[in-house]
C-alpha cells in the first residue's frame, strides 16, 4: 500500500482484504443494546446526583463505535432492547459484533451503551474489474 494512504491514520476503521474474504457491508443494523444507568464523564455541580441515561427516541442521531470504525447512525424504531439503526456510512462487519454507542451531551460525545449486531441490511459491493 502507498504510505501516503495510511498518513494521519486516513484509514482507521477501514477494512482490508481479499476478494470475498470480508464480512458484508451494512448500512443499516439492528442492535440488541444495553444502556448504562448514569451519564459517565458528566461534571456535577455541589451535590447533585449524575444525569441518568434516557430511553433511546426515533429519529435520535448517535454515534457507534464498531471496532475502530465511527460512525453516526440515525434510531429509525426501538422495541424494547432492539434498535434499528440507519448509518452515515456504510461499515464492513458481521453479525455478532460488539457496538458502542454514544449520545451528543453539552457538545461532547458520551457513553450511554453497548451492544450487539443481531441482523441488518447489506449494501450490494461491485466485484473487482481486474
Amino acid at each position: 500500500m502507498d504510505p501516503t494512504l495510511t498518513r494521519a491514520d486516513r484509514l482507521v476503521g477501514q477494512v482490508l482484504g481479499e476478494v470475498g474474504s470480508l464480512p458484508d457491508v451494512f448500512v443499516e443494523l439492528e442492535v440488541n443494546f444495553f444502556l448504562l444507568r448514569r451519564l459517565l464523564g458528566v461534571r456535577t455541580k455541589g451535590t447533585e446526583r449524575q444525569g441518568k441515561v434516557s430511553k433511546l427516541a426515533k429519529g435520535e442521531i448517535l454515534m457507534l463505535n464498531i471496532g475502530s470504525m465511527s460512525t453516526g447512525a440515525r434510531v429509525l424504531a426501538v422495541r424494547n432492547d432492539l434498535a434499528k439503526l440507519q448509518l452515515t456510512s456504510p461499515v464492513c462487519t458481521s453479525k455478532g459484533e460488539k457496538v458502542a454507542l454514544s449520545r451528543r451531551v453539552e457538545k461532547h460525545w458520551r457513553l450511554i451503551g453497548w451492544g450487539q449486531i443481531q441482523a441488518g441490511s447489506t449494501l450490494e459491493v461491485p466485484p473487482c474489474p481486474i
